[in-house]
């Protein structure tokens, strides 16, 4: 479908920002594009016009982002729902815990718009999974599957090899490992966490259950794909586990401090520029970790969690 025939509603209380986010929308990008000031406003245009996807900031005057949408989901339940803001994601994680919602995206300095329209596009024909989203065709690419857990380290080195010395290898190789873990042994052998001591490594997937990697880079980032076809993730139990890393006890400790289960996330968020978690149940799940060179887009990072 052209972009022309698709319709964003754009909802912010700050005017230039409001104004430079549509101009790009309609003008770059071609798509047809409506914007309010706050959010009673943006239901009024939801009334009378035919929306696919509502962007809308977190902190307006009166009604917030996280009640607009909470409107929109029992109103509108086919338009799909984008937060912005300026601020730090993890202080809404538990609000997007509550209200469902898996995309954040965050305003930079410059502005990327680049990112934005990546963000849109997928959700928008939901063509969600492939880091090729994220590359041109001219990008450097590699590609293999991963079917035993005794070789991960030999399976990192490999990944690393190809990113190269530009890449923060040590930080990397954690995150790495963690994820990989997760997607053999939860996404694919469904093990529990509190059983790791009884989990059986000498094995070998087959063909149609390894794990596929896929790596790219070009002159601004790298970025690595990590795809099992177990499909047991969900989007509320991603959001849980990372909020229960941010949330604290009596003791100002976080929750989930001993938590062994969903320890990956948390650390990819911590080291990854952009996390981006794409969930197809009972059919596949994919992580995505773009990571910038320079430290253009540094700061803030978004929140993507997106489940067909």
């Amino acid at each position: 479908m052209d972009n022309s025939e698709r319709s964003i509603l754009v909802i912010d209380d700050e005017n230039g920002i409001r104004e430079m986010i549509c101009d790009y929308l309609s003008e770059i990008e071609g798509y047809s594009v409506y914007s309010a000031s706050n959010g009673a406003d943006g239901l009024d245009i939801l009334k009378n016009k035919k929306i696919d996807l509502v962007l809308s900031d977190i902190n307006m005057p009166g009604m917030k982002g996280f009640d607009l949408f909470r409107e929109i989901k029992e109103l509108y339940p086919l338009v799909k729902r984008v937060l912005i803001t300026a601020y730090n994601v993890e202080e809404y994680l538990d609000l997007a815990l509550s209200h469902g919602i898996g995309n954040i995206f965050v305003k930079t300095s410059p502005f990327n718009f680049s990112e934005l329209s990546i963000t849109l596009k997928k959700l928008l024909e939901e063509n969600i999974f492939g880091l090729n989203h994220y590359f041109s065709d001219n990008a450097e690419c590699m590609c293999f599957k991963i079917r035993r857990s005794k070789k991960l380290e030999k399976d990192v080195c490999r990944i690393t090899s190809f990113i190269g010395s530009r890449a923060q290898i040590n930080k990397l190789e954690l995150v790495l490992v963690e994820l990989l873990t997760n997607a053999i042994f939860y996404g694919i052998c469904n093990e529990q966490s509190a059983h790791k001591e009884y989990w059986e490594h000498n094995f070998v997937l087959p063909e149609d259950k390894a794990i596929t990697v896929v790596a790219a880079k070009d002159d601004k980032k790298y970025g690595i794909s990590i795809t099992d076809t177990g499909g047991r993730l969900k989007k509320n139990d991603v959001l849980y586990w990372l909020n229960r890393q941010i949330a604290t006890d009596q003791n100002g400790l976080p929750l989930g401090l001993y938590d062994s289960h969903g320890r990956g996330f948390f650390i990819a968020r911590k080291y990854i520029d952009r996390l981006i978690i794409n969930i197809n149940q009972s059919c596949k799940t994919e992580i995505v970790m773009i990571n910038y060179y320079s430290d253009t887009y540094k700061g803030f990072k978004p929140l993507y969690i997106n489940e067909l």
